[in-house]
């Protein structure tokens, strides 16, 4: 059997029944969060023109909200635009050992094939389990390290297997149809990092890009075009060649006897990539014990795995003068100055005026990254970091993160995360609105669910 029949087969085993509690409450959240991050990220440049983008494709599936906006388009349409401002505000949840986001592509996709199927909620839920479980194994083996070597965006091309498997659920694909859809899906995926170059919004495109993939190869399959016994594991498939350091073995470890994958994802507590997380939750706590003031600061320090030096920290010149939000975005020292000046690294911070605060620049001009073997130890499945601050006088202080907050083993409280919610929100929803999103999302999965959550993402 090949591997990627295997995966099929045992994707095929998570039905309604085989669902434990906590994985339907673990997708409940991280629906919640990714439709904050949708309304929040419709407001955006690159969002507005994905939308126009999305709206001149073929109508297909019944009209679903463009989130945040009083828009509805045709359910693909729609599900692409929400998948770009999903991930433009880089507040959106992360899977550790996969490096990559999976609510940005698999809530879509899934959303997309309920409204080309009209689809019973219980099945839209299962559907979302299952985006999880393959999209983010499938990263997982690519082993982020090896992936990002051949400069691959995680996101873009393990979320296409992730897209074809939700959506395969959806419309109803057999075992030897989704092993075929997951071929055709392995020849799909793309999404290049070239954005920490030029600071471009290609990576935003990204989630749309591999929604609508997986969706055409769960349709190209139902048709039956054929896409190959083994898309994701043959000699010249997907992990050999997208990956210099493939592990064909964590695909299918810990089946059945380790958390399911929307368990194992963590939600973001700043609006930045996540590996920056670590760093700035080290960072706050420092500023709060020692009250360090940032006209004090002479050098501050940050210990990070070692994947991550090439995404936020080097080359330190250009790291250490960001010139847009994406590029900010991905720039530790930009994150670090907001830290100990501000004293939070929000969206209020991730906006073009800061990048020229002169407190900002100093302070990021005297941030230095540097990689952490002991770090490495625990890379992927943990992303540590510590922070080290020394002052005029001479003081040093220091922290360390093992666990950034949001982590599964650090959660968001049910408090915490309707709190980002509302925050978020608040520019497009009343609370009223809020409340009945909220609602929605607690009764996800549920008889007569979707067609509420449809209902109150609608602006009238």
């Amino acid at each position: 059997m090949s591997l990627t029949r295997e995966l099929a087969v045992l994707t095929s085993t998570i039905d309604e029944s085989s669902l434990q509690q906590e994985d339907v409450e673990a997708t409940r959240q991280l629906l919640l969060d990714h439709l904050a991050c949708a309304a929040n990220g419709s407001t955006t440049e690159s969002a507005i023109v994905a939308r126009s983008w999305a709206a001149g494709i073929g109508a297909l599936g019944s009209p679903l909200p463009v989130i945040g906006t009083p828009e509805m388009l045709p359910g693909l349409q729609a599900s692409l635009a929400n998948a770009v401002a999903s991930h433009s505000i880089e507040y959106d949840d992360v899977h550790n050992a996969g490096s990559l986001h999976p609510a940005v592509v698999v809530f879509p996709a899934a959303f997309a094939a309920a409204s080309l199927s009209g689809a019973e909620p219980e099945k839209v839920l299962v559907a979302v389990v299952r985006g999880y479980e393959v999209m983010c194994r499938v990263g997982r083996a690519a082993y982020p390290p090896g992936h990002y070597a051949r400069n691959f965006h995680p996101t873009a091309t393990a979320g296409t297997f992730g897209a074809a498997a939700a959506a395969g659920y959806i419309l109803d694909l057999d075992e030897t149809q989704l092993v075929q859809a997951l071929g055709i899906a392995a020849t799909m995926a793309s999404g290049s990092m070239q954005f920490l170059v030029d600071g471009s919004w290609t990576k935003r495109l990204h989630p749309a890009m591999a929604a609508r993939d997986g969706i055409d190869a769960a349709l190209l399959a139902a048709a039956g075009y054929v896409g190959g016994d083994d898309g994701i594991g043959g000699p010249r498939g997907f992990l050999r060649s997208y990956s210099s350091q493939p592990h064909e073995e964590l695909l299918l470890a810990g089946w059945g006897t380790s958390p399911r994958e929307v368990v194992n994802t963590s939600i973001k507590a700043h609006t930045c990539c996540r590996y920056k997380q670590g760093p700035i939750d080290a960072l706050l706590k420092i500023r709060h014990e020692h009250q360090v003031l940032p006209a004090d600061v002479t050098e501050i320090v940050i210990g990070l795995p070692s994947t991550a030096m090439e995404i936020v920290a080097e080359p330190h010149d250009e790291k250490a003068r960001p010139m847009s939000v994406v590029d900010a975005q991905f720039s530790m020292p930009f994150g670090a100055a907001l830290a100990l000046t501000y004293g939070r690294a929000g969206l209020d911070e991730y906006v073009e005026p800061m990048l020229g605060d002169p407190a900002i620049v100093e302070l990021m001009g005297v941030t230095h990254c540097q990689a952490d073997p002991e770090i490495d130890k625990y890379y992927p499945e943990e992303w540590r970091a510590w922070a080290r601050v020394t002052t005029k006088s001479g003081s040093v202080f220091e922290a360390r993160v093992d666990s950034p907050k949001g982590d599964p083993t650090n959660p968001f409280t049910p408090e915490e995360l309707r709190a980002k919610f509302d925050v978020i929100t608040g520019h497009c929803w009343g609370a009223e609105q809020q409340q009945l999103v909220a609602e929605a999302c607690n009764d996800f999965g549920a008889p007569g669910s979707f067609e509420a959550l449809l209902d109150a993402l609608t602006i009238a």
